[in-house]
C-alpha cells in the first residue's frame, strides 16, 4: 500500500509557480525517490574544464566528434565525461543557445543524446558558470525496455511559457 505525505498549502504557494498545479494541496508518495540525479554543471573557466576523451590508438568512448562537427559546431565550447563516468556534459555558448528556438534545441539535444545513449551515457547541457543544467537527455539503463527522456529549460528553473513564441494564437471572435 502506498503512503502519501500531505503538504501544507503555505508550502504549495511557494512551489506552485514551478509546478503549475491547480489545487492548494497535493499528495506525494512517501516512497517516491528521484530516478535521476543530475550532476552540477561546471563553474570553471572553459580552459580549466576537462578535455573530451581522445585516443590515438583506438576509437574514443564516447565519440561525439562527428556529431559535434555536423550538429553543434557553432553551439559547443567543449564536452567531456563527468567524474562519475555516467554523464556526457556539453558546455554551450549561451548567446548561440538563447538564439535557438525550442525545436532547434530539441533536435540538438536529441542528436547528441542518441549518440551518448549508444555508448551508455546520459547527456547534460550546461552554460558556462551556470550551476544548473539547461537541458538533459537521460535514460533508465537499468530497467528494460530502455526509456529515455528529454528535458529542456523549464525543469531547471525557467519556463517555456514565458518564452516568446514564433506563431500566432488563433482566437475565434465574432464581430
Amino acid at each position: 500500500m502506498t503512503k502519501y505525505l500531505l503538504l501544507p498549502s503555505s508550502l504549495f504557494f511557494l512551489i506552485s509557480p514551478f509546478l503549475l498545479l491547480p489545487s492548494s494541496l497535493f499528495l506525494l508518495s512517501v516512497t517516491a525517490a528521484p530516478k535521476i540525479i543530475f550532476p552540477t554543471c561546471p563553474r570553471n573557466e572553459i580552459s580549466k574544464l576537462p578535455q573530451p576523451p581522445l585516443s590515438q590508438t583506438q576509437p574514443s568512448i564516447p565519440s561525439l566528434w562527428l556529431t559535434q562537427d555536423f550538429f553543434g559546431e557553432e553551439l559547443i565550447y567543449t564536452w567531456f565525461v563527468d567524474s562519475d563516468d555516467a554523464w556526457v556534459i556539453l558546455v554551450v555558448r549561451k548567446l548561440n543557445w538563447d538564439n535557438k528556438g525550442y525545436i532547434e534545441r530539441y533536435k540538438f539535444i536529441n542528436h547528441f543524446g542518441n549518440v551518448a545513449r549508444q555508448y551508455g551515457y546520459n547527456l547534460q547541457v550546461c552554460e558556462p558558470r551556470n550551476k544548473k543544467p539547461i537541458a538533459a537527455y537521460f535514460c533508465d539503463f537499468e530497467n528494460p525496455p530502455l526509456n529515455c527522456d528529454v528535458e529542456i529549460d523549464y525543469r531547471f528553473g525557467r519556463s517555456l511559457f514565458s518564452s516568446p513564441k514564433d506563431f500566432e494564437f488563433i482566437t475565434n471572435t465574432t464581430e
